[in-house]
């Protein structure tokens, strides 16, 4: 039944006054709260995982796409070998 999933990562309590500021600034897969190695080791094991990791308020800072994108990658990698999955 689940076909396709988006991973990203952030806090359990929200971390700003605002949720649309959390919403555009999540974390690396890993780095933050939710128990995604739990999440991907229920999933089935022909799952396509894509990522979603909107950080905007790195990208205002100045970090290049790529250093996020690479850190994006390596965080989901590693939750990925955690899980057994891959």
């Amino acid at each position: 039944m689940i076909g396709y999933v988006q991973l990203s990562d952030n806090t359990i309590r929200q971390r700003s006054s605002v949720y649309r500021e959390d919403s555009v600034n999540r974390m690396v897969p890993g780095e933050g709260e939710f128990p995604l190695a739990e999440i991907l080791a229920a999933l089935p094991p022909d799952v396509v995982i894509g990522l979603e990791v909107p950080m905007l308020s790195r990208a205002e800072a100045g970090e290049q796409t790529e250093d996020r994108a690479r850190r994006c990658v390596r965080g989901a990698r590693d939750l990925l070998a955690a899980a057994g999955v891959g």
